[in-house]
């Protein structure tokens, strides 16, 4: 588990690297994990496996970098890349698709921006009573979060000022915490930028929800209570508790001596796998034309050979 999460943050630290998009980084961190759900580090070791992930990650998220110059950057050959690729995609089911939280939480701010200025649109299943102009109003008089809170705004600053301090803060939850706990797997990405926004400033959101959730609702408690939740996994990470350099090498060390042998040429296995299925495609070619054979000489047997064109008998004139 050690070696997986220092892999999990070997991918951030390449995607900041390489300045790839951060949705290549989440997409690329779940595989991973996802990966180790149903295959061990017994058998392969995750230090060969994050390096294809991440290109795999990036060619699903459509920022794909040709094969050549990422093993030139990530300096690995590039058939050490591929190899393992199809059973990556295996053990993922065939399912690429990673829903993340950083759009949500984008859209969250321009919705809180919105009440800042006034221009909010109102749900009426919340509260009919609240205008535009009284969230506006409230928004701009609430308390300073509690000292717990990652951003110490305090009343006298520019409440747009507020909002944004809690999207950045939010926003570096989403990038470290989130992909390195089990939130990708327990929960959705509204319940997950939810609550790295509580984190953020928990009065700010408290005030967010209470213009989307009706109190009267039988439902509220309990979206509450899993955001909550929610904001107790993500703030459980503590990067203090990340694999040191001698560590990391002690427990690589002890893996490379107990692995499964039989998957230690990954390379070899691939290609190996590769000439099966040429092999397996000149089979049944092979196969195919012998029962058409098989076939047409039946038919002959069944109802003789084909007639024999007449032969057209020349007029020589003699």
């Amino acid at each position: 588990m050690k070696l997986v999460q220092r892999s999990c943050d070997q991918i951030r630290s390449t995607c900041d690297h390489f300045k790839l998009p951060v949705n290549v980084k989440a997409t690329a961190v779940q595989y991973l994990r996802r990966f180790y759900l149903t295959n061990s580090c017994l058998t392969y070791p995750p230090k060969e496996i994050y390096k294809s992930v991440l290109f795999l990650a990036s060619k699903t998220e459509g920022a794909h970098m040709p094969l050549g110059e990422y093993g030139r950057r990530i300096a690995t050959a590039p058939e050490q890349i591929l190899a393992p690729e199809y059973k990556i995609i295996q053990a993922l089911r065939f399912t690429l698709d990673v829903r993340q939280p950083f759009r949500g939480l984008r859209g969250a701010l321009m919705e809180l921006l919105n009440l800042i200025d006034g221009k909010a649109a109102i749900l009426l299943s919340a509260d009919s009573n609240r205008t535009a102009e009284a969230l506006q109003k409230e928004v701009s008089t609430l308390d300073a979060s509690p000292s717990s809170a990652l951003t110490q705004w305090q009343p006298g600053q520019a409440t747009v000022d507020r909002a944004q301090l809690a999207y950045s803060a939010a926003r570096q939850l989403l990038d470290a915490n989130a992909l390195l706990t089990d939130v990708y797997f327990l929960y959705t990405p509204s319940q997950i930028y939810i609550a790295a926004l509580r984190l953020a400033d928990p009065v700010l959101t408290d005030f967010y929800l209470n213009t989307k959730l009706p109190a009267s609702s039988p439902t509220t408690a309990k979206i509450l209570a899993t955001i909550a939740s929610c904001a107790q996994m993500l703030a459980s990470y503590d990067a203090k508790n990340a694999l040191g350099k001698e560590e990391r090498a002690a427990l690589e060390a002890k893996l490379d001596a107990c692995r499964d042998p039989s998957t230690k040429d990954m390379v070899g296995l691939n290609a190996k796998a590769k000439r099966g299925d040429e092999d397996e495609a000149e089979e049944k070619a092979k196969r195919r034309k012998i029962e058409r054979e098989a076939s047409a000489k039946e038919g002959d047997d069944l109802f003789g050979p084909a007639l024999a064109q007449p032969i057209a008998k020349v007029e020589t004139g003699f």
